[in-house]
């Protein structure tokens, strides 16, 4: 499943649905967009994942997401 399908069937309101993507869009810039299909998708997945423990930041649910995981050389 695409990493936006599985935000946009998260089991949130739509303004936090925009939060979360807002969230994965800046996540995929910082490690950039060529890393594997799993990589993205780990990074929805941990968005999701702080969002429904509360977290409303999307600077902090960025963070979250792109712990360990490195950047790919050929952005930036």
């Amino acid at each position: 499943m695409s990493p936006h399908r599985l935000i946009e069937g998260a089991a949130f309101e739509p303004e936090i649905i925009a939060l979360l993507i807002q969230a994965y869009e800046a996540a995929v810039r910082r490690v950039g967009k060529g890393q594997p299909l799993v990589v993205l998708e780990t990074l929805a997945k941990r968005i999701i994942d702080i969002a429904g423990r509360g977290e409303r930041d999307p600077q902090k649910m960025t963070d979250h997401a792109v712990r360990g995981i490195e950047p790919d050389p050929q952005v930036g």
